[in-house]
């Protein structure tokens, strides 16, 4: 016969079974602000409002913030213009959180575009990422939440590692000059722009 205790504790372990653990989020806005900042060697920086067309399933737009503001957020936090002359431009252009029957895939992706004081494009890179959850993880409570930032600190590790590596000549390294100026963006010839590795 079971104890007086153990039927006590009997609703207690039914409401646990019922309700699942929430996924785990990190406490506090989802800001970039607190790494290092890409320096570019121009004057001035875009990011563009607004992103790609919702796709089937998207329910993106339920979440603070969707995945079209945090990839915009991660542009804003981590690109600075010192430079003199010249543009870059941050488009996002995936931005998607899609629910299956029983899981959840967010998309995410950007590009960052130099351009010339004449608004020639000089060079660009692309960055994207792909998070999936399925089964009972994607029926917990703040698993979209949860997959969005998983998704967006993917999407900031592969964005500097391809700025780096296709844009080095447009990142500054050294400090600026007694006049609190940057040596000239390097002309559009001194550009490389490797092709993205296809996945």
């Amino acid at each position: 016969m079971p104890s007086r205790r153990a039927l006590l504790l009997l609703p207690l372990a039914a409401a646990a079974c019922g309700s699942p653990e929430p996924a785990y989020v990190p406490p506090g806005p989802m800001r970039f602000d607190h790494l290092t900042p890409l320096s570019l060697n121009v004057a001035a920086i875009e990011v563009a409002v607004g992103g790609p067309p919702a796709q089937a399933g998207d329910i993106g737009a339920r979440l603070l913030p969707s995945p079209v503001e945090a990839v915009r957020t991660m542009g804003q936090d981590r690109l600075l213009a010192v430079g003199t002359t010249g543009e870059a431009r941050f488009v996002v252009t995936e931005a998607a959180m899609i629910q299956g029957r029983d899981s959840l895939t967010c998309l995410v992706g950007c590009r960052l575009e130099i351009l010339s004081a004449e608004g020639q494009r000089l060079g660009f890179v692309e960055a994207q990422s792909r998070r999936a959850v399925s089964g009972s993880d994607a029926g917990r409570p703040r698993a979209a939440e949860a997959l969005l930032r998983n998704a967006m600190d993917d999407l900031n590790v592969e964005f500097e590692f391809q700025l780096r590596r296709t844009l080095k000549d447009w990142l500054v390294k050294s400090a600026p000059g007694p006049d609190g100026t940057l040596p000239a963006a390097p002309p559009a010839g001194g550009v490389t722009v490797e092709p993205l590795p296809k996945t």
